[in-house]
This record gives structure tokens, C-alpha cells and sequence, in this order.
């Protein structure tokens, strides 16, 4: 069989819309830009009429190859299918009849989605979300990100225009599914190659002519409804990818017919937003800016659907099962009514420097956003990660008692079911399923931010966790609590609280000793992403059995560490057991000899009021016991996540997850690079901040000198800076610090300390595909260091 290699991005049927009647060809625009040896810039243009068979191709765009072997499965198995349903898709959407309408629904969107990424515009766009990729892996990454559109599209207003009243039809470009945004002119930053506006935007229309005398506009809910009231460059509500929503497939729009000038406007942005091709049934359609008369925010009146038709989207849905069970979903794709408690109402015209910020960080807003723009903020909108962190604090201790005289000495011997239902359940309250993350998560903004991953225990995060807070601007822990909203009922708090008493323990215990280091703004207590997408918790999950499976990585003092917490757990939590059952326990457990056994349940007796995570009251006999949870989190692929999300270094104390990281090194043709080797190797050791947990300030004298230095060091990491009179001048002060920090053995506790910085930074294929998928439209597309501390 002969292989395809000329492989048609554009595909041919699609062309024919556009050709005048009688014709078969199209009259293509070519335009490119040259450097003369000056280094100005020329821009030149050809001009040809071709049949589709010659335009819009490109030799094994979508071709892979072992050895001299092509393979052109891409182009024949997967568009084959795609461009078949694509093709019956757009000649239903051609017509009015909106029982085709619904059948061809599903393979428009579809259509779209995977037209919007094989292009080669849309290729090198995949591209810039990877750090590297061969041919095999691009054509990979295309198919799995090929449908991260279709929600959002699917949920936005539609509507078909219709150009037959106009002398001037639609024309076509080698990227022909189109995104304006009235506040991304084709300068702006947003529209930089490879770049479009990100559909999730709210002021981002989708354009995508069917034909020259049909075209099919997307624009999003709110901005259909309010253009004038709504911030086209804020991201629309539950802007969540890759997840099920419930859609009427007949509504669309259907009774404008365009003016010249309107088809001309549109045919403006299908030009601009073009690679470097148009083409069009008549050559002088390939002009319309001569025929401009406004700036591009105006352009955006021609593409708002009318205002009397918008009333058929949105509000809200509910669908009743056969099995009684009932579906809700609201205009925006959510599944569960929103707490209108967590807004805000900020008005920053009013507010004063030396006034709390409107970001909720609990600092002065001259210290804080004033001086930031608006895309590197967390939201003002709803309340930030610390007031709902804060807010849970306050709950525990209002519902504990621990306010009105209560001690924690109390709380073990009273705590109640219906305690636990009432503090869980306000947790579940604070973060909703659908809660927006990533607005609330810190940007890159070029802060020295530092993220812990490793043991989340009350018991063991003061060792290395919470003193390392002390050298970074802002320091994140992920927060170990479990989420009600996400849980099957035999596992929820809120409907076995039983069974979850001593995890209530742990956890209260941890909010409660954090608690000042988050009001200080010492420590942002994070959520875990995953809880709210669950797409990407499944892709996650599946991502570490695969890893499990097939690493074996083990560090000794991890498993030391874990074995002793879960064997503390297990003693903690049957304290109140009957002594014999108890001493049959260690028998049966650990094989202790019975003599040993009831020495060993004798001593913790005599310790059991000083143990404050022991369980002081009797735990009822139920169908599983206790449930009890050990996180050492984030994980691998989140802390690598998170790490882009939030611009931050990785820091851990696990030789396990060191080890793991360690293997994500960029690599040039096998080998790393460590640019800033020179730096780094003075910083040997580092004096453990332990007075932070004593009187939550931040020491000085060296650590404040290690703090600036680490900070100096990171800055030129950050911005690639290679300068060698620069890596000369941080090394000499570093070996001066180290001997300073040498001499502090006797007054301060040292703990080793490795740091990684490779050229190239730290990332995961698979991690990246995942970000590409989320509803995060700005992040590092690499870690760029990690901090290893009192590592064995």
C-alpha cells in the first residue's frame, strides 16, 4: 500500500466550500517575513490560484519513522475517521435542520478541536508546551490534547451567520479555526506565535466558516451577555477542560445575515490570526484591512450575537433518572450549587496603601499587589487560600470549645460524631468541587517561592518542613485534609464520622499548630488540584501505579519513618481498648513475646495523657475500625505540577521523592548540565530556622545572609543567567557563609543541604500533557530547582 506523505492540514473537501461556483480552484495569499543583512525586516507576498489538491499541505507533518520505515497511521486511521465525521458534521450545520443539528453535534466539536491542533501552527503551539518532543511523542501529545476544547465550546452561545446578502464572502486560512479577543490585538502578548487567546477567556470568540456564505461563532456565556460589563481577559467560570457537561444540541442561532462589512471584519480576523496563508473563492476578499474602518476591540460588535437569542442559554438544568436519582448542572457546567458566602466585593479604587490587601494574604496592599498586574494576581473575587484556611481554623476551635476554656486533653476524651460531621462539612463547604484553583494558587512572578513535598504529619513536619520557611518569600505545603466532595460515604467524615475519630485527631491537630504560621503568612496551606478536577486526579492516580510498577526506588529512612508513624497510629488509636486486647494486638501484629507485650502497653499507659494524638475515649465496634490516612504529598507529578503552577523550587526531606525528582533532569543527548554548580556547592549545610516555631519570626544574622544569597542564586537561575563574573561573585560569598554557618555548630543545628539546578530545569512529559489539559493558562514549563534538606 503506497503511504501518504503529503499530508493535507486542510483538508481538501473542506476547501471546495469556498471555491466560486463552476471553479475548482482558490486564489492563495502567501505572505513571509525575511531579515535583511541590515536586520531590517521585509515582508513579502505571493500570489497563485490552485486546486485544493496543491495548498494547505506539508510533507510528513503528521508522518513518524522507525528507521526508513514511515508510518502515516496519523494521517490514514485517525484524521481518515475524524475528517469523514467532520465532513457529514459541516454539510449538517450547512442546512436548517436541526434534528441533523443534533446527530452531527458531537462530531463538529470534535472536528474543530482536532482542525484547531493539526495545523502547523497548531503543532508548534503543542510544542511550546514541552520543553522538547521527537516527532513520535508530538503526534502523541496532539491526539491526547486533540479534545480539550469541546466542553467549553460545547457550553458556550452558538450561532451560524450567514454572508448570502453580502458581495463579500468568507475566506479560509492555513489555521482555520479562529480566536479574537476584542482585548488581544494580533501585538499583544497573548497573540504571540504560536499563540491564540485561550478559548476560556471570557472576551474569546471561536470562529470557524463552514463555508463561504456560512460561519459558526462560539462566544462565551457571560460575554455574550454583558460584553460591555464583563473582563474579556478574565477567565469564564469553571473554565475545567476535560469533563462531562449537559447541552442542548439544537440551539444555535441562526437569523443574522451579514452586511459586507461585517463578513469583511470577520474575514480581518481569519487573516490575522492566520500563520501565513489565506485563501479565497474571489482575490480581492484576501484584503479586507483596506476596507477596515475600525480598530480591532470594535471589530467584536460584528461577532456578538443578538441580544433577544441569548435567552436560550444557560440557567439551570436538572435531568431525572430512571433509578430516581437527579442530575443538577448550572449555566456554567457545575454540579453543585456554589456558596455565594465565599465572595468578595473589593472595590480597589478605595483601598489604601497601608490597608489589607484585596488578595486576602494578609499583607499591606502597598506590599503586595499594588505594584502587580492583574495577570500575575491571585483573585480579589472570592476568598483567598489563607481566610479559607483561616476561616476552617476558627471552625474547629469555635466547634471543639476550644475558645470557651476546652482543652485538647478534653478533646480527646469528647470528640463526637456530630463534631466531626459539623467541622468536615464546613471543610466541604470552603472547597466546593467546582472551586477555581488555579485563580487562587500564586503565579510565576518571579518571587523565591519554595514548595514542600514529604510527610504531612504533625509528628515530623517540624523537623525539616516548617523551619525552612524561614528562606523563602513565600513557602506552600499541600493541605492533608480530605475532602468530603470527593470521597465514597464508607470513607466520608461526614457519613462514617465513627469510624473517623482518631484521623480527626491528626488532622484538627495539624490545622491547629499551623495555624499561626498561616496567619503570619509564614506558610500557604494549599489544596490539592486534584480535588477539584477529576479528571486530573484519575490521570494522576493512574500516572503512580504506572510509576510504582515499574520503579523501585527505596530509601531506608522513609520506610523506617512510615513504619514507625503507622505503628503509632495503630497504638494511638486502640488506646482505649480492653489491656488484653491491646497486648493480643502486639502479639498478633508484631509478634512481641506476651511478657513484652503487656511492658509495652504498661508504658504507654503511664504516657497516655502526654501523648497528644492518643485517643482518650472508647471507640465504638463498628464494620472497619479506624480509618486512618498517611500522606507524604504532593506526590512525584503533582509537586512537579504545582511546582510550575506556582513558579516554586521543590523542597523535601524524603530521599525517596529526591531520588524520583533526580530522574527528571533535562538531559542534552544523556547528559545534565549544572551551570550554577559553582554556586551551589558552598551551600553544604544550612542552619535549621527552629526558633520560627518558637516565636514564628523569621531569624537573622545567617540566616538571614543564607536567605539573600539562596535568593540571589535562584534570581539568575530563574532568568538563565550564565554570567561567569556574576557565578564568581555569589561563590566567594557563598564559601565565606558556609565558613561563618560552620562556626554557628554549637548554637545552631545543621542539617546537610543538596541543591539541583540543571540546565534546562526539571519536567515530565506526562506532567506537561496534564498542564497543557488544565484549565491553568499561565505556568513555568519547568521546575527549575530542587532543595534537598537533612537528606540521608
Amino acid at each position: 500500500m503506497s503511504k501518504t506523505r503529503n499530508n493535507h492540514f486542510v483538508p481538501e473537501w473542506y476547501q471546495k466550500g469556498f471555491m466560486e461556483e463552476g471553479s475548482n480552484q482558490l486564489c492563495h495569499l502567501k505572505q513571509r517575513v525575511i531579515e535583511r543583512p541590515d536586520g531590517t525586516l521585509k515582508r513579502l507576498s505571493s500570489k497563485k490560484w490552485q486546486t485544493a489538491a496543491q495548498r494547505f499541505y506539508q510533507k510528513d507533518l503528521y508522518s513518524t519513522f522507525f528507521g526508513e520505515v514511515v508510518n502515516d497511521e496519523i494521517e490514514q486511521k485517525l484524521f481518515g475517521l475524524i475528517d469523514d465525521n467532520g465532513s457529514k458534521a459541516v454539510r449538517a450545520f450547512l442546512t436548517d435542520d436541526q434534528s441533523e443539528w443534533h446527530y452531527a453535534f458531537q462530531d463538529l466539536f470534535i472536528y474543530l478541536d482536532a482542525q484547531k491542533l493539526r495545523t502547523p501552527k497548531g503543532l508548534d503551539w503543542i510544542k511550546s508546551k514541552y520543553p522538547e518532543l521527537s516527532q513520535l511523542q508530538l503526534m502523541m501529545e496532539m491526539q491526547s490534547l486533540r479534545s480539550a476544547h469541546c466542553t467549553l465550546w460545547s457550553e458556550a452561545v452558538h450561532e451560524l451567520v450567514s454572508a448570502e446578502d453580502s458581495d463579500t464572502k468568507f475566506i479560509i486560512s492555513d489555521h482555520p479555526v479562529t480566536v479574537y479577543n476584542s482585548a488581544c490585538p494580533p501585538s499583544s502578548d497573548l497573540c504571540e506565535y504560536p499563540n491564540d487567546p485561550d478559548i476560556s477567556l471570557n472576551g474569546s470568540q471561536t470562529i470557524f466558516p463552514l463555508d463561504k456564505n456560512r460561519c459558526l461563532i462560539l462566544t462565551n456565556l457571560d460575554y455574550a451577555r454583558e460584553p460591555d460589563r464583563t473582563n474579556p481577559l478574565k477567565q469564564r467560570i469553571n473554565a475545567t477542560r476535560f469533563r462531562k457537561s449537559m447541552v442542548k444540541t439544537i440551539d444555535f442561532i441562526n437569523t443574522r445575515k451579514l452586511s459586507a462589512d461585517e463578513v469583511t471584519k470577520i474575514n480581518h480576523v481569519i487573516k490575522s490570526r492566520a500563520q501565513s496563508s489565506v485563501a479565497a473563492g474571489k482575490e480581492e476578499w484576501l484584503y479586507p484591512e483596506n476596507d477596515l474602518n475600525c480598530e480591532w476591540s470594535e471589530i467584536g460588535k460584528a461577532l456578538q450575537p443578538p441580544k433577544e437569542e441569548i435567552f436560550r442559554f444557560g440557567g439551570e438544568l436538572y435531568a431525572k433518572f430512571e433509578d430516581g436519582s437527579v442530575y443538577y448542572q448550572d449555566a456554567y457546567g457545575r454540579t453543585s450549587p456554589q456558596n455565594d458566602h465565599l465572595n468578595k466585593s473589593v472595590d480597589e479604587r478605595k483601598l489604601g496603601r497601608n490597608e489589607h490587601c484585596g488578595c486576602g494574604s494578609g499583607q499591606k496592599y502597598k506590599n503586595c499587589c499594588m505594584n502587580v498586574p492583574a495577570e500575575l494576581r491571585t483573585t480579589w473575587e472570592v476568598a483567598s487560600i489563607r481566610e479559607r484556611n483561616l476561616a476552617f481554623c476558627r471552625c474547629i476551635r469555635n466547634v471543639l470549645g476550644l475558645d470557651n476554656g476546652k482543652t485538647w486533653l478534653d478533646v480527646r476524651r469528647e470528640l463526637s460524631s456530630d463534631q466531626i460531621k459539623e467541622i468536615y462539612g464546613f471543610f466541604s463547604v470552603l472547597w466546593p468541587r467546582e472551586t477555581d484553583v488555579f485563580s487562587l494558587l500564586p503565579k510565576p512572578d518571579g518571587k523565591f517561592r519554595g514548595l514542600y513535598t514529604g510527610q504531612l504529619d504533625i509528628r515530623v513536619i517540624g523537623a525539616y518542613a516548617l523551619p525552612m520557611a524561614s528562606f523563602f518569600d513565600e513557602y506552600l505545603i499541600q493541605n492533608p485534609i480530605m475532602n468530603p466532595n470527593n470521597v465514597n460515604p464508607e470513607f466520608s467524615p461526614l457519613k462514617s464520622p465513627e469510624a473517623f475519630k482518631y484521623q480527626a485527631l491528626k488532622d484538627l491537630l495539624f490545622m491547629l499548630e499551623l495555624e499561626p504560621y498561616i496567619g503570619l503568612g509564614l506558610v500557604n496551606l494549599i489544596p490539592d488540584p486534584g480535588d477539584h478536577d477529576a479528571v486530573l486526579m484519575r490521570s494522576m492516580m493512574e500516572m503512580a501505579r504506572d510509576r510504582r510498577d515499574s520503579e523501585r526506588l527505596i530509601c531506608e529512612r522513609d520506610m523506617s519513618s512510615s513504619f514507625a508513624l503507622t505503628t503509632e497510629d495503630l497504638l494511638n488509636s486502640t488506646a482505649m481498648l480492653p489491656r488484653k486486647a491491646r497486648i493480643g494486638l502486639l502479639k498478633d501484629q508484631f509478634g512481641m513475646p506476651p511478657a513484652d507485650a503487656e511492658k509495652a502497653i504498661e508504658e504507654l499507659e503511664s504516657l497516655a495523657e502526654a501523648s497528644p494524638l492518643m485517643l482518650l475515649q472508647e471507640v465504638k465496634p463498628g464494620k472497619g475500625g479506624q480509618f486512618i490516612q498517611t500522606r507524604m504529598a504532593p506526590n512525584y507529578d503533582m509537586a512537579l505540577f504545582l511546582g510550575q503552577v506556582t513558579g516554586s523550587v521543590l523542597v523535601t526531606d524524603s530521599g525517596t521523592r529526591w531520588q524520583q525528582l533526580t530522574r527528571a533532569q533535562h538531559r542534552n543527548q544523556g547528559f545534565v548540565a549544572y551551570p550554577w554548580k559553582s554556586v551551589f556547592k558552598g551551600f553544604k549545610t544550612i542552619p535549621i530556622d527552629y526558633e520560627i516555631i518558637d516565636t514564628f519570626e523569621k531569624s537573622q544574622g545567617a540566616f538571614s545572609k543564607t536567605r539573600d544569597l539562596m535568593k540571589s542564586a535562584d534570581l539568575m537561575v530563574m532568568n538563565d543567567d550564565q554570567d561567569n563574573s556574576k557565578l564568581a561573585d555569589l561563590s566567594c560569598k557563598g564559601t565565606i557563609l558556609s565558613d561563618e554557618i560552620e562556626r554557628m555548630k554549637e548554637s545552631v543545628a545543621l542539617e546537610p543541604l543538596k541543591i539541583l539546578s540543571p540546565e534546562g530545569g526539571f519536567y515530565d512529559l506526562q506532567v506537561q500533557r496534564l498542564l497543557a489539559r488544565s484549565s491553568c493558562t499561565r505556568y513555568d514549563n519547568k521546575v527549575r530547582s530542587i532543595y534537598g534538606v537533612g537528606l540521608p
